[in-house]
């Protein structure tokens, strides 16, 4: 806990009340448990899923029907895919759609929250489909496939990053340039002065899925969009909208995109290793697979894979804590609005209700950016306004 100075706290408290604060460290009582359950759940089925036979019943069915590998290993990747997201969904409504709505963070209709579910299960079962088999034939085919696995996995993640602002993002919400206006005029000017070459601020209608707040500059080699959701334009002052899109900046200037790909490459690389090493032995278990290259082994390589995730959290949440810290730091060095950035920081604690002042375990565990009275400290002295 980051103790604040008086004349901070009284900013603090102004825009955060303090029922608010209550409310957010009775979400967090709930939600990090359910973190927990959540994976339990999956990892279960994963396991029952390969551990009964049911895994290799099905590769066996659809070698019956489908005799090229590739297909093969595709279509059972999809299958799984769908059959664990359907096992999943009375958990994922729960923390996705009913306690949002319970602590006021969400007026989505139950209709809108299925069929943004849909198009995430038919996008992530061609995705898994198409990665998975693709693994899994180069397995079988190469001794060394880990090598060209990691340098596949190194074009989808810059692929990924491409497309994702021009062809994803559209697929959940609709955008559009934001009209002319003093603050729209002050965001590029902000782009300009960085060397960001935007002629264009686009609006996201966030609101259809969350009351939360976010913004973004994403995309690579030319797809580069800076977004901000219609939820921070209305509940944000401009000054503190303006504190945000500079700190979005600074990922872009800072090179984050490119760091933040590359972070992701190496966790790729210490998954194929294991998977190479662990996953290998664990999959040589006929009848329930014969080896890794075996689609039957496919529940098994994710119940690995999830655990490594859940594993390396703490690692990986802690690389993104340095990264968006320097793009706090950034903004505080690159905009001089004041108190905006103390203010900025305490309004989007309060309007996604994050505690104000978490605990350590739960910050080396939980959190990706720093907690929130560390951003604010942050602000407050890039701003001189504490010694």
């Amino acid at each position: 806990m980051i103790p604040f100075p008086p004349g901070i706290e009284q900013i603090v408290d102004r825009v955060y009340p303090v029922p608010r604060q209550l409310m957010a460290s009775e979400l967090a009582h709930l939600t990090r448990p359910l973190y927990f359950v959540y994976a339990g759940v999956e990892l279960a089925f994963l396991l029952w899923w390969y551990g009964s036979g049911a895994s290799a019943g099905v590769r066996t069915a659809l070698a019956a029907r489908v005799r090229k590998p590739w297909l093969l290993a595709a279509v059972f990747i999809a299958l799984l895919f769908a059959g664990l997201s359907l096992v999943m969904v009375p958990l994922t409504f729960y923390a996705g759609f009913v306690v949002p709505h319970d602590f006021g963070l969400s007026g989505e209709t139950p209709a809108r929250w299925f069929r943004d579910w849909s198009v995430s299960l038919a996008l992530g079962a061609v995705i898994a489909a198409f990665v998975g088999a693709s693994l899994l034939r180069t397995v079988a085919r190469l001794r060394a496939w880990y090598l060209l696995a990691a340098a596949g996995a190194a074009v989808l993640l810059v692929l990924g990053n491409a497309v994702y602002p021009v062809f994803i993002a559209p697929l959940f919400n609709t955008y559009r340039p934001l009209p002319p206006s003093p603050l729209t005029h002050a965001i590029l000017r902000l782009a300009a002065d960085e060397g960001i070459r935007a002629s264009v601020v686009y609006e996201y209608n966030m609101s259809a899925q969350t009351r939360e707040v976010n913004a973004y500059v994403a995309g690579l080699a030319g797809t580069e969009r800076i977004a901000v959701g219609d939820t921070l334009l209305a509940d944000m002052r401009p000054d503190e909208v303006l504190y945000v899109m500079a700190h979005e900046m600074g990922h872009y200037k800072l090179g984050h995109l490119w760091l933040g790909t590359f972070e992701a490459w190496v966790t790729v690389l210490v998954a194929l290793a294991i998977l190479a090493t662990v996953g290998a032995r664990l999959a040589r278990r006929p009848p329930l697979s014969h080896d890794l290259a075996d689609p039957a082994a496919a529940p098994l390589i994710a119940a690995l894979l999830l655990v490594f995730v859940l594993v390396t959290a703490p690692v990986t949440n802690a690389l993104s804590r340095q990264i968006e810290h320097a793009a706090d730091v950034f903004a505080g060095e690159h905009t001089h609005l004041g108190d905006a950035g103390v203010r900025a920081q305490a309004r989007l604690a309060c309007i996604d209700l994050s505690p104000l002042h978490p605990s350590h375990l739960a910050v080396w565990y939980f959190y990706t950016h720093p907690p929130p009275d560390e951003r604010i400290m942050t602000a407050a002295g890039l701003a001189h306004l504490v010694p």
